[in-house]
């Protein structure tokens, strides 16, 4: 998605970014980056109280009329087809209805979509390998995170934010070859969707974290 808006680099002073998500464990990741990074700026990690994409998109409009600095949506592909796999015969295609939030982001430039396809483990397993696979469900590239790198992981807040090492910290030494290996894969393709992709690494050049 860099092709419509260049990354630039956050202003000096303090910021107010809001970043929507759709899971707990992104929201425990993100809490425990801030503390790492000791960010000089307001990051809000917001569980939506909703979990379907159009009340997501909801409140990223509520946050951008709320005058953030940015509010960046972190967007797993795997919601996507899900919600495309569960929705009523004849209502509007998941993928069209994303069209439309692209293009949202487009019109404004305080709003980032990113998208993980198909999830946060994918951009794990990007600190320890750089490959191209796709993997057409989250338990796939999870399987594989745990059966080569991560042993231990789990989906829990106890591994995600333990105080004597937490989830950001035990790949932060890795966080470069995470940024590389995901920029080679370039931006995601709504036209291409069977693509590998994690364009979470735009978060961290947003935030000037390398």
């Amino acid at each position: 998605m860099s092709r419509r808006k260049q990354n630039r680099k956050p202003r000096l002073g303090k910021q107010r970014y809001a970043i929507v998500i759709d899971g707990q464990t992104e929201c425990w990741y993100f809490q425990t980056l801030k503390q790492y990074e000791k960010l000089n700026i307001d990051i809000r990690p917001k569980l939506p109280t909703k979990t379907k994409l159009k009340e997501q998109f909801e409140e990223v409009k509520e946050y951008r009329e709320q005058g953030y600095d940015k509010v960046i949506w972190l967007i797993d592909f795997d919601v996507v087809i899900k919600e495309e796999n569960e929705r009523r015969k004849g209502s509007n295609s998941i993928l069209n209805q994303l069209r439309t939030y692209l293009a949202y982001a487009n019109k404004h430039t305080a709003v980032e979509i990113y998208i993980n396809n198909p999830c946060l483990e994918f951009w794990y397993l990007l600190h320890y390998e750089q490959t191209s696979k796709f993997y057409s469900n989250c338990t796939s590239a999870l399987n594989q995170l745990k059966n080569k790198h991560l042993k231990d992981y789990e989906k829990s807040k106890r591994y995600y934010k333990n105080p004597r090492n937490d989830i950001y910290t035990r790949l932060r030494k890795m966080l470069p070859t995470a940024i590389n290996n995901a920029q080679r894969l370039g931006d995601f393709d709504i036209n291409a969707p069977q693509t590998a992709k994690a364009e979470m690494y735009k978060i961290f050049q947003l935030l000037n974290i390398n």
